[in-house]
């Protein structure tokens, strides 16, 4: 009986973070995006499960479980784009056949669709990571005091994972044909960059009134 292939999923954090050092690995810069995005989100999950909250009412109870509900879900669409390989698409686009005028078309046409598929990946990590510093403010403003250091890392986690993916597909977009897309695209870069600037701003208001 054969063995199934193993996803980035199913290996364990060593072996994932000794996978990105290697050239031959599929791991690489949006891969690590996500996984400091998830990390930021699990943290920000255990901030909003301890018994004690800011104020320590119902109210703030309720906004906790509320943050964790849409954490869990950024966190698993995380998870669920390190599977995602689009490098493979790409190398195979580049190497079809360009003997003719037809064959040059049609892998120009390929190698286009196969950098929006590489795209989608890093300005998908970005949205989720923009979407973790959201509840983070939300958690900064009802969690608990004493937790503050784990937020402040959780929101740096994030950012590191929202930047790492915006440099990775600012990387790509000078290779596009489609300066429509390209506008699109760097729209979405700026409201998001913008949406995570505010959510930081807000989070930080809270944490910086820590009592010593």
């Amino acid at each position: 009986m054969g063995t199934t292939p193993q996803g980035p999923g199913d290996v364990s954090l060593r072996d994932f973070i000794e996978a990105v050092g290697s050239a031959d690995a599929p791991h690489g810069a949006v891969s690590t995006a996500a996984v400091a995005g998830g990390l930021g989100s699990s943290l920000l999950l255990m901030v909003a499960a301890l018994p004690q909250t800011r104020t320590d009412t119902v109210g703030d109870r309720a906004k906790l479980v509320e943050a964790a509900t849409g954490l869990t879900s950024v966190q698993q669409q995380l998870i669920e784009t390190i599977e995602t390989e689009t490098a493979v698409k790409l190398f195979t686009a580049r190497s079809m056949p360009q003997a003719s005028e037809a064959q040059r078309s049609e892998r120009l046409a390929a190698i286009q669709l196969a950098l929006r598929a590489s795209s989608d990946v890093p300005l998908e990590v970005m949205r989720l990571c923009a979407q973790g510093l959201e509840f983070a403010a939300t958690i900064a403003a009802h969690g608990s005091r004493a937790a503050s250091a784990d937020v402040q890392l959780a929101m740096a986690l994030l950012q590191a994972g929202f930047d790492g993916a915006r440099f990775n597909l600012e990387s790509k977009l000078s290779s596009f044909s489609d300066a429509a897309y390209v506008t699109s695209v760097v729209d979405e870069i700026v409201r998001l960059s913008g949406n995570t600037t505010a959510s930081t701003r807000a989070a930080e208001s809270f944490l910086k009134a820590v009592p010593a």
